[in-house]
């Protein structure tokens, strides 16, 4: 017989026999409680926002497992989430293509732009400039419940960041950057029902 094997079998023998025994230690502190082992399930909590527009009107929405139920929409039209900000490149460049597919759903679709920058970084009066110089006839809401909208929607970080919903709340598309008429008719299609 291998002496090395015989010195290794014995020594796993010993510690087989020893590592257990009664008088160790246990920190019952470790151990997982067997009495409720029921994972914590959170329940969803529905919340309402109340987004305030340029022009002083509310657009009111409330979270569901889903998507977004908004008040004035429901039922009659897909909403696209735009959130952006007056400086950022990729939203001026995409005005234009968001323009265009707004015109052409117009009966069945709306847009409701977020924007994403604090007032004090961009005072109301700023804002009605870039609406008029970018011809802009879609509602673009102002204020802290932005942020929270932005923040309930998965966190924004990049901007442009744009969520379609259709026509009954439900999430159909998230999109990121610049997408051009064909992307975004795709899923208008899908969100006014009719693909």
């Amino acid at each position: 017989m291998n002496t090395k094997y015989f010195f290794a079998t014995l020594i796993t023998s010993l510690f087989l026999f020893t590592g257990c025994d009664s008088k160790s230690e246990i920190d019952e502190s470790l151990i997982a409680n067997t009495e409720n082992n029921n994972p914590i399930i959170e329940e969803f909590k529905a919340k309402t926002f109340k987004l305030t527009t340029t022009d002083g009107k509310t657009i009111e929405l409330t979270t569901t497992k889903n998507g977004l139920d908004f008040k004035d929409f429901k039922g009659k039209k897909a909403v696209l989430v735009d959130v952006f900000a007056t400086w950022c490149p990729p939203c001026i460049k995409g005005l234009p293509v968001l323009k265009e597919v707004r015109e052409k759903y117009k009966d069945d679709f709306e847009i409701v732009s977020v924007l994403f920058e604090k007032e004090e970084d961009k005072p109301k009066s700023e804002v009605l400039e870039f609406i008029k110089k970018h011809s802009i006839t879609y509602p673009i809401t102002l204020g802290e419940e932005n942020f929270e909208l932005a923040k309930e929607l998965g966190n924004v970080q990049k901007i442009p960041e744009l969520f379609l919903y259709s026509k009954d709340g439900t999430f159909i598309k998230k999109f990121i950057g610049e997408s051009d008429v064909e992307e975004y008719e795709k899923y208008i299609d899908i969100a006014i029902g009719k693909k």
